[in-house]
Formats: structure tokens, sequence, C-alpha cells
């Protein structure tokens, strides 16, 4: 996977970056990579229970609607225009695109993979005032 890591470009890093800066949507990518494609309902249900740590059942309606309309309105046309995934309004279904699988691909190795990293102790840094 060397020369796949060493083809991509600084603009798709800032692009999905751009597209992934907020933790909504990273939350969708990480759901749909795991199942590829969901309703926006189903996926809205997913992210409640993530963020509110609890079971669907304990959480109120109105969080999940609310949850619901910022993926509706905000996050996924978000993630659509960066071409990370698509979104079928006919049938409320979002998918992940080969481009979201590179994106999570990378976001995984790039930043999420810290075991061969060296620690922050193990860093040194200078003072540059």
């Amino acid at each position: 996977m060397k020369c796949d890591r060493m083809t991509r470009s600084h603009s798709d890093a800032d692009q999905y970056f751009s597209a992934l800066a907020h933790p909504r949507r990273r939350s969708v990518l990480s759901c749909l990579h795991r199942h590829h494609v969901v309703t926006l309902a189903d996926l809205a249900d997913e992210l409640a229970v993530k963020e509110h740590g609890m079971t669907i059942d304990g959480i109120p309606a109105d969080a999940v609607t609310e949850i619901y309309l910022s993926l509706y309105h905000c996050h996924v046309p978000k993630l659509v225009d960066a071409n990370i995934v698509e979104y079928d309004q006919d049938q409320d279904l979002v998918s992940i695109t080969a481009d979201g699988t590179a994106a999570h691909g990378w976001f995984e190795e790039e930043i999420f993979d810290f075991s061969e990293r060296p620690s922050p102790s193990r860093l040194t840094c200078t003072d540059e005032r």
C-alpha cells in the first residue's frame, strides 16, 4: 500500500480534512465504512447512540431529530460535495463512495494509527523565541 500512499496529493488531503473537520462527519464516515449503505434515519439513530452513550430507547426523540436534520441539511451535503458519500434522496439512502473508503483508510493510517510513531516524550522540541 506504500504506492497508494505516495500517490495521494495534498489537495486530496485538504479535501478530506475540510470535509471531515466536524466530528459528526467523521462518525458518518466510520458508520458507512462498517455498513456501506444506510438510511438517513438509521444513520441519525446510530450517531445519537454514539453521541449520547446510551441505547436509542433512552434518547429523546427531539435529540434524534436534531441529528437527522443536521445530517440532512449540513453534514451529508458537505460529504457529498467532497465525493465521500452519495445520497439518494428518493430512497433516503446514504452510501460510502470509493473516495470515502480511501478517506477512511487515509485517516486510519495517518491520523488514528499512532502505534509506530514516537511518543511525545521522545520528541525533542526547541523554543524559537
